[in-house]
């Protein structure tokens, strides 16, 4: 009888301490913030560096995706849908930035951002980014939005909201005292 209860004791024990097999392992929103900002870095630096494979890779080529961003006039840009993207993507890397000999932005600050996760699949992120001249020595504030999505190969952006302040420079020492 004792031997039963041990073993059964034992076994009870051992159940308890290993996973099932339908569990997930929990949601570590920092390791996923922390894989969202290489996708958002990558895209960023890839654009401004007129790499264009390594830009496309960031992004959903979903129908929904969506990209928005204002222009120097007060008139807004929208592009909807992967392939309008891309097209429109693909057209500034090859006019301004052709495989990074023009660098027009050489060092880009962000603000930490706020993150929201709907799921484990989904993120919303807004920020203050700091876009330098190419003298380094002026830069222009953009209030940034990212809808992020988990797609099988890792985080995707689905949605970029991109408004710019192009009426009032920031000088470059005021960015650096701000510790961002």
């Amino acid at each position: 009888m004792k031997t039963r209860l041990s073993i059964l004791a034992a076994a009870v024990m051992l159940s308890c301490a290993q996973p099932q097999q339908n569990e997930q392992p929990a949601f570590d929103e920092a390791r996923e913030l922390e894989a969202i900002q290489a996708v958002i870095d990558n895209e960023t630096n890839s654009f401004y560096a007129g790499n264009y494979e390594g830009w496309k890779k960031s992004w959903s080529h979903k129908p929904y995706a969506y990209q928005a961003w204002n222009h120097e006039d007060g008139t807004v840009g929208v592009a909807v849908g992967w392939e309008k993207i891309d097209q429109q993507g693909k057209g500034w890397i090859e006019k301004y930035y052709k495989n990074g000999e023009n660098v027009i932005h050489p060092s880009v600050i962000k603000e930490k951002p706020q993150v929201h996760f709907f799921s484990d699949s989904v993120a919303y992120l807004i920020w203050k980014q700091y876009n330098a001249d190419k003298t380094e020595k002026i830069y222009h504030l953009s209030n940034e939005t990212r809808i992020m999505e988990k797609e099988a190969d890792g985080w995707k952006i689905v949605n970029v909201s991109a408004f710019w302040n192009s009426v009032h420079d920031i000088p470059a020492d005021s960015v650096k005292k701000m510790n961002l």
